[in-house]
């Protein structure tokens, strides 16, 4: 039975997995560290879920992220250990009874490649939205970014994933914190990526907050786990520690994209701060 908060029904719409370097993923954690809870290949690479949140009700089928692009080089897809047949997205959905089609929303928390990949479907040649009659959400200050990256995350974009939306005329550009509805909100937050919008579902008794790239892991509970990947770490520490202290605080469940091991937590307190809760199943 899947949970509900409001007038949503809440479900995990799982994308597959690639792998990304440990060391860029954990930042200056010592590898001795953090290979007790991710053992590295043999190339020190980690693996990272790839996973989305379908929220239904109200009329409509949102879905929080593309996870991957289908189009990758043959060098890319090794690379990132990404080698999937079919599309991991559309065949999760399947799960649900939905397709493509029945998605009305799409929230893009931001456009590197591995949240935005699969808003954009490339058939012959010819992009186009995956979602065909979906509206796409993105953060104004986020897609101009993802224009013009600098040095640092140019790598972490491919334009072919967000600018036919954009040409589709698919893409709605938002100025800052939105509410969607009144229990649907987007909270902006400028750690990782400028404009990285994460959000949170939330009736008068609970609330869902999808965590994105604020908190990879779990593990990233912990203050110093700040990816190499953040353009301003000190900002990421921050922003998990006003998050953390309100979801503590406010019984939140904490939803992670990429935990390969954690779907949905709630969060706890000890001596050494903030940590994993309870599990919950979503």
């Amino acid at each position: 039975m899947a949970m509900r908060i409001g007038r949503y029904e809440i479900y995990p719409v799982e994308g597959g997995s690639f792998s990304l370097d440990g060391g860029a993923l954990y930042g200056i954690i010592p590898r001795p560290l953090w290979e007790k809870v991710s053992p590295p290949d043999a190339v020190n690479r980690v693996k990272v879920q790839l996973r989305s949140l379908l929220l239904a009700g109200n009329g409509r089928n949102i879905l929080v992220d593309t996870g991957m692009w289908l189009n990758w080089p043959e060098k890319s897809k090794e690379i990132y250990c990404y080698n999937y047949a079919a599309n991991p997205i559309t065949e999760s959905l399947k799960d649900y009874g939905l397709t493509a089609e029945d998605i009305t929303d799409v929230i893009l928390t931001h456009l590197h490649f591995d949240h935005s990949g699969g808003a954009v479907l490339n058939e012959n040649g010819i992009a186009q939205p995956q979602f065909p009659r979906a509206t796409y959400y993105v953060q104004k200050e986020q897609f101009e970014w993802a224009l013009r990256p600098s040095d640092k995350d140019k790598g972490s974009y491919i334009d072919g994933t967000y600018k036919p939306l954009m040409a589709a005329g698919v893409l709605s550009l938002l100025n800052g914190h939105t509410r969607l509805d009144d229990e649907l909100e987007l909270m902006v937050f400028d750690g990782h990526t400028r404009g990285q919008q994460l959000v949170r579902v939330f009736d008068k008794d609970r609330s869902v907050f999808y965590a994105g790239d604020l908190f990879p892991y779990a593990y990233h509970f912990k203050p110093p786990c700040v990816m190499a990947y953040d353009l301003s770490p000190l900002v990421t520490v921050r922003e998990k520690d006003e998050i953390l202290s309100r979801a503590y605080k406010e019984g939140w469940i904490i939803f992670f994209q990429h935990d390969p091991e954690y779907t949905a937590v709630t969060v706890g307190k000890n001596e050494k701060g903030y940590s994993v809760g309870a599990r919950v199943q979503i």
